[in-house]
């Protein structure tokens, strides 16, 4: 692990998941293991020039890593029936994953490609994933936001998502 002073501080947040309804977004799909490469090459674009860049890694290979971490479980056994693909002509453009930390679903990563930020995938995504876990029985959805990723803090704030009381 680098030098703690120079990684971005991180807010963690929730969503209460009472009271949704399951339902299910037809557009989407579920990760499977056997695309950790393409989803390593999406997590690696959609993160460029953000402020979290870094935890994609700097090459392709990294970003594979990383998302392979996911379906490994080293941030909790992987909900993939919770998670969510979304694709535009067979290729993957976005990407919503959940693990279970600590007895919570956490979304640990959420991704868009470029092209397609800013068109709401990112947000259907996250809503696809909460009403699964509501399905599934799940009471609340956590999160890590980079304090200075204004544009994902936005976004998770208008969905509801809230520091923890």
């Amino acid at each position: 692990m680098g030098d703690l002073s120079t990684e971005p501080k991180r807010l963690r947040l929730e969503i209460s998941l009472a009271g949704m309804e399951p339902a299910r977004d037809p557009a989407f799909r579920h990760p499977g293991s056997h695309e950790v490469v393409a989803l390593g090459a999406l997590m690696l674009d959609a993160y460029r020039g953000t402020p979290d860049e870094e935890d994609a890694g700097g090459t392709p290979d990294e970003a594979t890593a990383e998302i392979r971490r996911v379906f490994d479980g080293t941030y909790g056994p992987p909900l993939l029936d919770a998670s969510f693909v979304a694709d535009d002509e067979g290729r993957p453009v976005g990407a919503a994953l959940v693990t279970l930390w600590k007895e919570m679903p956490l979304l640990a990563f959420v991704f868009t490609a470029p092209a397609s930020t800013g068109k709401g995938l990112g947000r259907r995504l996250i809503q696809a994933t909460m009403h699964a876990l509501a399905g599934q029985g799940y009471e609340r959805l956590s999160l890590a936001v980079t304090e200075h990723n204004t544009r994902a803090r936005r976004l998770y704030e208008t969905l509801g998502f809230r520091p923890p009381a």
